[in-house]
């Protein structure tokens, strides 16, 4: 298996965690707060997904670097002017932020939640596609424009679950 393989598929299985660990992540966390309280069961589930999210942010990182050096090695610098890639490497700085800062409780968790999950998908769907010829700019605009959805969508579903908004 040859390098830019090898990146690929730890890329992949870095971004599956992140993906599934943000989803699972919000809908567990959901059902743990139906009855006000999370039990000790309900925080042992949470604790592993969300280290099961850090270990695919970490991969995620680190593949992501790996081929920001493939790039720079082969000779593929163009690729470093990608609008796309340079909107993916903003969003996974406000991804590894929104972590620290949500480890840190310094964000409140309705906050931290939609930035994940808008973020992690985010970063899959740039990843996805390939012919969007937009500027890094209108890419951030995207991505701010889909924060404030996911997080008013997030708003409802608590509502309509829970009886009660969080913002």
């Amino acid at each position: 298996m040859d390098l830019h393989i090898f990146l690929i598929t730890t890329h992949l299985i870095g971004v599956a965690l992140g993906v599934g660990g943000a989803t699972f992540g919000g809908i567990l966390y959901l059902k743990a707060l139906k009855d006000g309280k999370i039990d000790p069961m309900e925080g042992e589930w949470l604790s592993i997904i969300f280290t099961t999210l850090r270990v695919g942010l970490v991969i995620t990182v680190l593949s992501g670097f790996g081929f920001l050096l493939e790039y720079r090695m082969t000779g593929q610098e163009e690729r470093l002017l990608d609008p796309r890639l340079w909107a993916k490497l903003t969003i996974i700085f406000i991804l590894v932020s929104n972590a620290l800062l949500m480890q840190m409780r310094k964000i409140p968790m309705w906050l931290g939640e939609g930035l994940s999950i808008t973020s992690w998908y985010g970063a899959l769907t740039l990843g996805i596609i390939r012919g969007a010829d937009y500027s890094y700019f209108t890419f951030l605009i995207f991505y701010a424009i889909a924060v404030f959805v996911i997080i008013g969508v997030l708003s409802i579903i608590k509502k309509l679950y829970l009886g009660k908004y969080f913002i």
